[in-house]
């Protein structure tokens, strides 16, 4: 049952984030894997914001080791009230580029509100 963001404790906010962070990478690497043929300077962008969303993931493991210790909840979008479930466009053989970037630009909003 999906839990309110509200009563999220501070470890599974963060274990949040790790979560959505690694998510958003590997989104970003197949839409890199899926250009590089054809598209190979977008793919390059795409591959450098996975390595960004690594980076950041990283990042976020780090904290939460520190504060919380080794074991990382696993908590999901679709384990808290009021997140946007993404469709997985990604999987389609026929997605556009244009589809990709706009998906990407929205992930990017949604990060956003999700840190203010």
């Amino acid at each position: 049952m999906p839990k309110a963001f509200k009563d999220l404790t501070e470890s599974e906010i963060l274990a949040l984030a790790v979560s959505l962070e690694e998510e958003d990478g590997r989104i970003y690497g197949a839409f890199a894997d899926h250009l590089r043929a054809d598209f190979p300077a977008t793919a390059e962008i795409f591959e450098r914001m996975r390595g960004e969303e690594a980076g950041h993931r990283n990042l976020l493991l780090a904290k939460y080791r520190e504060r919380f210790g080794e074991h990382l909840p696993l908590i999901r979008r679709q384990d808290v009230k009021g997140f946007v479930n993404r469709p997985a466009v990604w999987l389609s053989p026929a997605i556009s580029v244009e589809k990709m970037r706009r998906t990407a630009e929205e992930m990017e909003m949604e990060t956003r509100r999700f840190y203010e």
